[in-house]
């Protein structure tokens, strides 16, 4: 695994340093030749391929693997741009689970808003709570909306169905 993070982040570097100097081919190609050996040898080549070649991650993967081949065969800047695509496709759910535990971290968490808090809120001066799937638990009453809902799903607050 280490062998694979070294050679993932050389390939990140190689290829940022081949964007940010006008799109060297070169640069850019030693990224891709290490960015295609650092994925296997992060997770496993059997994983890869299963992550890589499934069904729905198809198009995605298409992309990418049509952005490497511009690449190679010279044309930078619309490899570079299909490889991004295909990247943002295969990895993007991946962004909020990242950014849920980049807010956790003590010195991190504050700068993106919720000072590593997460997303709690104040209920001590409220008469009630509503849950995620809609519910309201009316503290006051003593009883929970959830329990006394009519037959075709809809909540009335004055209609109560005991």
């Amino acid at each position: 695994k280490r062998i694979g993070f070294a050679l993932l982040g050389s390939g990140a570097v190689f290829t940022m340093l081949g964007v940010s100097l006008f799109f060297n081919k070169s640069l850019m190609r030693l990224g891709n030749l290490l960015f295609i050996a650092g994925v296997p040898m992060t997770i496993g080549p059997g994983r890869t391929a299963g992550y890589f070649f499934q069904p729905k991650k198809s198009r995605a993967t298409a992309c990418l693997a049509l952005g490497i081949f511009l690449v190679f065969i010279g044309s930078p800047v619309f490899g570079i741009l299909l490889e991004i695509f295909g990247l943002l496709n295969l990895f993007g759910n991946m962004f909020p689970l990242l950014k849920m535990m980049i807010k956790t971290l003590p010195g991190v968490g504050s700068l993106l808003g919720d000072g590593g808090r997460g997303a709690r809120r104040d209920d001590s001066n409220r008469d009630s709570y509503e849950d995620d799937q809609g519910y309201v638990d009316n503290y006051e009453q003593g009883r929970d909306d959830r329990y006394y809902r009519d037959r075709d799903g809809g909540s009335d607050r004055n209609d109560w169905n005991y």
